[in-house]
């Protein structure tokens, strides 16, 4: 069975600052603005799309900093696909309330400590400046029907 598939951005400013987003739903995790990927969607049109509607701002892919299979936790496994991207039109806002309760600009060496754990794989390879990471990441904690 083919994995379920996201997609994600990672953005930074020009001072090196990653681009944030807080759910607003479930756990209130701290994440990248991305989402799943939609049927007759690809991932990197997916990472656009997302970016455009989580926080306003149309970007362009620049590189792909890993490809991160998600399993465990009792939850059907997840491909993320993590993207470095460039803002090309807009500032970042919040544009649903309902799915994003905030967005920060945050040091890569001072990140949230709770994010999903595709993630912090990705926080990981970004902080060493790995890109093209193939990585399986089990899921570390089970929370009721959240399990990262």
């Amino acid at each position: 069975m083919t994995p379920r598939q996201c997609a994600a951005v990672v953005i930074e400013d020009a001072d090196g600052h990653l681009l944030l987003v807080k759910q607003a739903y479930g756990k209130h995790f701290w994440g990248l603005p991305g989402g799943v990927v939609d049927p007759g969607e690809t991932p990197p049109q997916a990472a656009v799309r997302e970016a455009e509607e989580e926080v306003g701002v149309r970007v362009v892919l620049r590189g792909v900093i890993g490809l991160y299979l998600l399993q465990g936790g009792g939850w059907p496994d997840i491909q993320a696909y993590v993207f470095r991207a460039q803002i090309t039109e807009g500032e970042p806002r919040i544009i649903n309330p309902q799915e994003i309760s905030q967005i920060a600009w945050k040091s890569r060496h001072a990140l949230p400590e709770w994010v999903p754990n595709d993630v912090s794989a990705a926080f990981e390879d970004i902080q060493a400046h790995r890109h093209g990471v193939l990585r399986t990441v089990q899921r570390r904690i089970h929370m009721g029907d959240v399990a990262l």
